[in-house]
């Protein structure tokens, strides 16, 4: 394993990164980080994927490899997991940078915070904080115990934090300014209404995701599309392979696409969404949509009995009413899916109704730039 070269104006930072929104956010914190620090060589080493070894990180491992869903996925994967754990431990033990940096990925995160704190004395900052308020309570004194700093990126998790002797600070939502200048260069086309419906379908950008999402999603689709005229798009995340779509013989009937995923959320009249960061995409773009997710029934029943918070879309936690209706497990059926569909479709009041709720959640979240002040709090907390 490779060591960090020593220099007196270099500064190295181990960053933990376990899933593909975190390799994205970790990319633009990389990239700020380097920008405010030019009296320092930074180097970077950790877990993370292409858009952060784009920006310069040398991976211990990738986050293709690292991603999971739920509770049976983790336990097949456990010995993985393992060494992968062992290995940082046995880099940051060898190395000693000057921060570790972990970016959501709760589980093995929080994991590796405790493993290093009996021997690690330099900060570690924590970026994008995973949802304790939400689930799993219990881990915030894990968090006490372990963490320097809190970046979050709700307004409401600092004092939730705080309340727990926790030090927390709010530094934006990372998709703030990213759609924010999205909406600047593209417009939204008025459409006629009545004329062809457009229907993008996000289902997820994991194999197990798409194998539970998409046979309820194509019955759905049969049947609004014996009543409108419609345009389908069904959008495929760069990690996912072709074949796992290949398996649906319905899908040759709709547009499977890697366009940019904004501009399908942006030209569509309703977007079906399981629920994830494409939800606070989806809002903040303010295209109607409505949330679902389905997992396998031992996943959802070990996590139902400790979750804290009436719904699982964030836009519906911020806004603490239910904005955006959600289908979780039996509830996610054609049927129901169908109904709320064509009422988007139908109702003008009901779009409109919806369209003004999601424009307040940029009220509620502020124009800060998250990764920009994010590296600031970094800099002057972990390497002065």
């Amino acid at each position: 394993m490779s060591t960090v070269p020593q220099a007196t104006n270099s500064k190295s930072i181990f960053i933990s990164a376990g899933e593909q929104s975190g390799d994205l956010h970790g990319s633009e914190l990389i990239k700020e980080l380097v920008s405010q620090c030019p009296e320092f060589k930074l180097s970077f080493h950790g877990l993370g994927g292409d858009k952060m070894k784009n920006e310069g990180l040398i991976t211990l491992h990738h986050v293709t490899e690292l991603a999971t869903v739920g509770f049976t996925d983790v336990v097949k994967k456990y010995g993985y997991f393992k060494k992968v754990i062992n290995d940082c431990v046995k880099f940051i033990k060898e190395n000693n940078p000057d921060t570790v940096i972990l970016i959501d990925y709760p589980g093995f995160n929080i994991r590796l915070a405790e493993k290093i704190r009996s021997f690690y004395k330099n900060k570690i900052i924590y970026y994008i904080s995973p949802q304790l308020w939400a689930w799993h309570e219990k881990r915030v004194n894990k968090v006490r115990k372990c963490i320097d700093k809190m970046l979050v990126v709700f307004p409401f998790e600092v004092d939730f934090y705080r309340g727990f002797g926790i030090d927390a600070e709010y530094v934006g939502h990372p998709l703030v300014k990213k759609i924010k200048n999205f909406l600047e260069q593209y417009k939204k086309s008025s459409k006629l209404f009545g004329g062809e419906k457009v229907i993008t379908v996000l289902p997820g950008s994991r194999k197990v995701e798409i194998k539970n999402h998409l046979p309820v999603i194509f019955r759905m689709l049969s049947q609004i599309g014996k009543e409108f005229d419609i345009k389908v798009n069904i959008s495929k995340a760069s990690s996912v392979n072709d074949r796992v779509f290949n398996d649906f013989s319905e899908i040759k009937k709709y547009n499977l696409t890697s366009e940019n995923v904004y501009k399908l959320i942006l030209e569509s009249d309703i977007v079906l969404t399981k629920a994830g960061t494409s939800t606070m995409e989806c809002a903040l773009i303010g295209t109607p949509h409505l949330i679902f997710y389905k997992t396998f029934p031992i996943n959802y029943y070990i996590l139902k009995p400790v979750v804290k918070v009436n719904f699982l879309g964030i836009v519906n936690i911020l806004a603490r009413e239910s904005i955006v209706k959600e289908y979780i497990q039996k509830e996610f059926n054609p049927e129901k899916i169908l109904l709320e569909a064509k009422h988007i479709l139908t109702s003008t009041h009901y779009r409109e109704k919806m369209t003004t709720k999601l424009n307040g959640i940029w009220d509620l979240l502020g124009d800060k730039d998250a990764s920009f002040t994010a590296a600031g709090i970094i800099k002057d907390t972990a390497l002065k």
